[in-house]
């Protein structure tokens, strides 16, 4: 028979999959929406805006798993300090979900938009955030406190990048013909650069997790 202990450790290791999961919906959903942007695929940024429904499901799932170990386990301090910190993570991965699908109604626009090019330091910037939010993945699984410092000095420049993009497009609007669908390219960075602060809320959620220590990775 299986010791308490031991199917607690089961339930934990679920939930800590379940974290797992839900991050790589939510790294395929900043894939397909920043793929829609590129490519001005309507199509496929409707589809993104559809399936945030998946992540939002997802997330109540592992809270409601999350609560009901905290209700019928009693967990100790660590392992409550592990459960709050999943509880934790799954919220930032949400609403990074959200921003996703935030870029993907930037894409479509409304219906008589004409279609968005977006600029080459704006997709720099996207590729810099897919790459934080890809090691932040990382630091969930293998729970690496150098990589989550790594990850705090990449989001750093991620910040600098916003900066700069953010001159040059709030600059650029009025020269812009569509200055309103223009516009769309601050909204869209913003989405981008609140990703990268998010990865690194997740990493410093995984340091208390495993560590029980309380970082600021993003002062």
């Amino acid at each position: 028979m299986m010791r308490v202990r031991d199917h607690f450790d089961a339930e934990l290791a679920s939930l800590r999959h379940q974290v797992q999961d839900l991050g790589v919906q939510t790294n395929i959903a900043i894939e397909r929406a920043l793929t829609a942007l590129t490519n001005q695929d309507r199509e496929l940024a409707q589809e993104v805006q559809q399936d945030d429904r998946l992540i939002n499901t997802a997330q109540r799932a592992l809270e409601d798993h999350a609560i009901a170990l905290v209700a019928l386990q009693q967990p100790v301090a660590r392992d409550l300090r592990s459960i709050l910190s999943i509880i934790a993570i799954g919220s930032e991965l949400e609403r990074i979900g959200d921003y996703a699908k935030g870029i993907a109604r930037m894409v479509l626009g409304g219906e008589e938009a004409e279609p968005l090019e977006p600029p080459a330091d704006l997709m720099q910037l996207a590729t810099m955030v897919q790459g934080v939010f890809g090691r932040a993945l990382d630091v969930i699984s293998n729970g690496d406190f150098a990589a989550a410092q790594a990850l705090a000095a990449e989001e750093a420049e991620v910040d600098l990048l916003y900066r700069q993009v953010k001159h040059t497009l709030a600059h650029s609007l009025a020269s812009h013909p569509n200055p309103a669908r223009a516009a769309d390219f601050l909204l869209i960075a913003h989405k981008l650069e609140r990703i990268g602060d998010r990865s690194t809320n997740i990493a410093e959620r995984v340091v208390y997790w495993l560590n029980a220590q309380v970082v600021e990775l993003n002062p």
